[in-house]
């Protein structure tokens, strides 16, 4: 048993103390109870709790089975009566042939629980039916059998790249949800960037009844048994000016940091900022304030880096009109006054406008209709990213953490479209630039959005034809895309040819399944236009020899992918191939040989090179985007060249996070 707290308590509820039938521990040595149950109960709410930010004082909880239960309590008046509950586990029963009849799920949906009863002074009462998956769930919960009108009674909670799950919310993970063990699942859920304690090993439900008279008095409680065991853990009541755990949509404001705080998150054990919290809400994410030129937008350059201001950060909450912000220093403010602009001497918090106009963006080569993908920036006035709707609003640039088509640019955040999408934005000053590769001219304009702005088309002109005059660009070098948002990318980069590979990273194999030696994406014949094409080879790798990149060869896939042991290969793999050995098999099944990110690892590159079996060697540039080819690497080309050694330069990202770019 535990006192858990997901956040600080709301001062608009006071939780109600009763005795009910037993405590906890008692309740444990029940014999009428599931076995599930009696598992559960070392996890239950116990002691002083907060949960949604309402607060209850857990004691003797009312286990209510067959024989009604009524507890008296302080004269009470309030509007909300919220309770913190939960329903043992009620088998199912088959027939003869094993069917469930009537299937109302293992929750089942529906069926009367239970009534509560409010007993009022002048000796009125107000019952209300407790139905099963509506206002009570079940202790043991089932994927996809949720309540209708109940939650569950831990908030979901921000979960930061960086953050891992604490051991006490790893027990409190269903076995339907995550069937392994969850320390193999940490990376996964992480990118979600949220965390919901729903189907633990003991699941409490809220449940918030509106009182309809609430000038009255209520005496006590009355709890009538229907149908199976309902656990009543504790009661809150208050007065919110709605529905105490609905929250509004998502909104922003700045936090202009106290003295002596830093803008890096310090995180607490739910994974909550420990500078500011609210209690009947949730803040979900705080990144820095970016500060743009507003007034040279249109002239300055493109990918410019905004400059940051480490007093003020940008925080997004979710939350009840009626909630409170707490900050560090006891300070409290209300959601309310923020929304509404109440003027505050030296306010820590100012309201950014709202981006709620959904509007459709184009863009479409000048002088046509025709739809080109684009990579698209677009920030509001206060200098906050706004994502397209399909697209991350805090992408993440951590190595194979998250390849979606997304770019992250430094604090410059852009993402890649196919031409259009839908997009929030604030009214007022919106701030877009779009880019495609080196052949368009870019688009940074600024954007008046009104009330009736449905629908906005901007045309980009070609100004640099090197394409017609027969100019190809191409990376050699991208990996964990899939094809087609590789396709996408390259598309909207100016990039014509993508080499997509497959490899391994100790026992990771990535795009192995995009492998089949035939297919060349994007060409007329796959169904494209020819002009952009994505191609899956490998790069095969041994981390003393080197690594070779294999383009375009047709058949099997080349293996192993690679050898030797970490940190390229699995402990344990042997050393039973040679770089050469590769670019032979390469070669023969019609490929191309490249000695990539050259001259490192550089071991084996003099023999493959001077056997005459490589056909370029590869400069990257990595995260340096504007420091030119290393002259590292260069030095390292022109000790071939002056020895007569006359192979080519290519050009490959080695793309393995959001933040590159394909083409870099």
């Amino acid at each position: 048993m535990t006192s858990y707290m997901d956040g600080p308590a709301s001062v608009k509820f006071r939780p109600i103390e009763f005795d009910g039938t037993c405590t906890l521990d008692e309740l444990q040595r029940d014999p009428s109870l599931s076995r599930e149950l009696v598992a559960a109960l070392p996890f239950a709410h116990s002691d002083t709790c907060v949960a949604w930010g309402i607060p209850f004082q857990i004691g003797r909880p009312i286990v209510l089975r067959n024989i009604p239960l009524e507890v008296q309590i302080e004269p009470t008046k309030a509007r909300w009566f919220v309770f913190l509950h939960t329903s043992d586990v009620e088998r199912l029963t088959a027939n003869p042939d094993g069917f469930v009849s009537p299937m109302r799920g293992e929750g089942r949906l529906g069926e009367h629980a239970a009534n509560y009863v409010l007993v009022y002074a002048d000796g009125t009462e107000e019952t209300v039916a407790i139905k099963r998956r509506h206002q009570i769930g079940s202790c043991h919960f089932r994927w996809g059998e949720q309540c209708v009108e109940a939650v569950s009674a831990v908030k979901p909670r921000p979960l930061s790249f960086a953050s891992s799950i604490q051991p006490r919310a790893l027990e409190h993970i269903s076995r339907f949800i995550f069937p392994h063990e969850w320390e193999e699942r940490q990376w996964g859920i992480r990118q979600t960037q949220v965390f919901l304690e729903e189907g633990g090993a003991w699941n409490n439900y809220l449940w918030a009844f509106e009182n309809p008279h609430p000038q009255k008095p209520v005496l006590s409680l009355r709890f009538e048994p229907i149908i199976g065991t309902v656990i009543v853990s504790g009661v809150s009541v208050g007065d919110t000016s709605s529905m105490p755990l609905r929250w509004e949509t998502r909104k922003k404001a700045f936090f202009r940091m106290p003295a002596g705080l830093t803008f890096e998150p310090e995180l607490d054990v739910h994974s909550l900022l420990s500078q500011i919290q609210i209690d009947l809400g949730q803040v979900i994410s705080c990144s820095p304030h970016l500060s743009y030129p507003a007034e040279q937008w249109e002239t300055s350059r493109q990918n410019l880096q905004p400059e940051r201001r480490p007093s003020v950060v940008i925080i997004e909450y979710s939350a009840h009109p009626d909630a409170l912000f707490h900050l560090l220093n006891d300070t409290r403010i209300s959601v309310r006054e923020l929304e509404e602009g109440v003027e505050r001497a030296n306010s820590l918090l100012t309201p950014v406008r709202a981006a709620n106009r959904r509007v459709s963006l184009r863009v479409v080569e000048a002088g046509t209709d025709k739809l080109i993908p684009v990579k698209l920036h677009v920030h509001g006035p206060s200098g906050e990213y706004l994502a397209p709707l399909d697209r991350n609003r805090n992408p993440n640039p951590g190595w194979f953490q998250y390849y979606s088509n997304e770019f992250r640019h430094g604090d410059h955040l852009t993402t890649y479209i196919s031409g259009s999408t839908l997009i929030d934005l604030p009214l007022g000053d919106v701030y877009v630039e779009i880019t495609k590769g080196f052949e368009m001219k870019p688009i940074r304009k600024t954007l008046q959005i009104t009330s009736e702005t449905e629908a906005i088309t901007l045309e980009m002109e070609k100004v640099l034809h090197w394409r017609e005059h027969g100019w190809v660009t191409a990376d050699t070098h991208v990996h964990f895309l899939s094809p087609s948002t590789a396709m996408l990318e390259g598309a909207a980069e100016g990039v014509n040819v993508i080499n997509l590979l497959a490899s391994q990273w100790g026992e990771l194999m990535t795009n192995v399944g995009d492998f089949d030696g035939r297919t060349t994406f994007g060409t007329k014949g796959a169904g494209g236009d020819g002009e952009f094409l994505v191609r899956v080879g490998t790069e095969n790798r041994q981390h003393a020899l080197g690594h070779i990149s294999l383009l375009g060869y047709s058949g099997a896939m080349i293996l192993p992918l690679c050898s030797g042991g970490p940190d390229e290969s699995a402990i344990g793999d042997p050393v039973d191939v040679a770089l050469t050995e590769w670019a032979r098999q390469c070669r023969t099944k019609g490929g191309l040989v490249v000695l990539p990110h050259f001259p490192d690892p550089r071991l084996e590159n003099a023999a493959t090179i001077v056997l005459g079996e490589a056909d370029a060697v590869e400069m990257c540039s990595f995260t340096d985007l504007y420091g030119g080819i290393d002259p590292y690497s260069l030095s390292d080309w022109y000790r071939y060249l002056n020895n007569g050694y006359l192979i080519p330069a290519v050009a490959g990202t080695d793309k393995m996070s959001g933040r590159f770019a394909v083409g870099t």
